[in-house]
């Protein structure tokens, strides 16, 4: 999910590229320093970098400038499916534990109507899962593990199982944010001309790429202020809307053994005894 950190650290990236071309070891695009920062700039700061002959680009999010496009939930989708990288293969009354080991994911075994169930933990090689299996198994009968090999030698019934984690998402909200770009600069010259590079590759694009997610990227207007020349500050604001989501998140984990409770009547008849079957 996106919030307001995540745009303004993409709009810092994306300036700061249009800045630095090619990249920030090579000057930049008009000849001098250009420091490019999320927030409102520091007076002293921004009055001695001004001296330096140096440029300043802030990124903020204007205050009330935050609209709701939609607060109606989403459907859940599957971004992220389970990834399931152990196998378990079962030969006779013998399970070998294979593939590669990673984690989240569970290692599970249904020996004679119970499940087993083993979280691999981060460390855990083949021969561990497998040690952890037969001791769970060997609580109610005779298990032993060789290896990445489990035996279990009086079983009736055996059945591995694997099951991974993924996530899935739904959108929860839908907002649009209006930013503030704005170059402060030394001189109108070093200001027209970043600041005009700047406002046309945005405008030339339609997306904000996120880690997550992309968001839509629109002008609005800009402005420039040359009431401070005195002071050796000229500045233009370059004013852009994001459009973007947020998102709740929730993780999906593989059923590796269900339990189900069944009575030929009342479950509170004697007469008519409960039964537990693990499938």
């Amino acid at each position: 999910m996106a919030d307001l950190s995540d745009i303004s650290n993409a709009l810092v990236t994306l300036a700061a590229a249009i800045a630095y071309p090619n990249g920030t070891s090579q000057p930049s695009l008009i000849g001098v320093d250009v420091r490019v920062f999320a927030g409102w700039p520091v007076p002293a700061l921004l009055d001695a970098d001004l001296a330096a002959g140096k440029v300043q680009v802030s990124v903020f999010p204007m205050p009330g400038m935050e609209r709701v496009v939609s607060s109606a939930f989403g459907d859940w989708s599957t971004p992220s499916a389970p990834v399931n990288t152990v196998t378990l293969s079962l030969s006779g009354q013998t399970v070998t534990v294979g593939g590669t080991v990673s984690t989240p994911q569970n290692a599970a075994l249904v020996v004679d109507n119970k499940a087993y169930v083993y979280a691999v933990q981060a460390g855990d090689t083949l021969a561990s899962i497998a040690a952890a299996l037969a001791a769970l198994v060997n609580a109610d009968q005779t298990a032993t593990a060789a290896g990445a090999v489990v035996t279990i030698p009086n079983a009736k019934y055996i059945s591995p199982r694997v099951g991974g984690v993924g996530t899935s998402q739904r959108e929860t909200l839908r907002i649009e944010q209006t930013f503030m770009l704005t170059t402060w600069a030394p001189s109108p010259t070093l200001r027209d001309q970043l600041a005009s590079k700047i406002n046309s590759a945005l405008s030339g694009q339609t997306k904000l790429g996120l880690p997550d997610q992309g968001a839509a990227l629109r002008y609005r207007r800009s402005s420039q202020d040359d009431g401070s020349q005195k002071a050796g500050l000229f500045r233009r604001d370059l004013v852009y809307a994001v459009e973007y989501s947020t998102y709740e998140t929730e993780a999906d984990y593989q059923i590796t053994a269900t339990i189900e409770n069944v009575s030929a009547g009342p479950s509170l008849d004697a007469q008519f005894p409960i039964k537990t079957i693990v499938e």
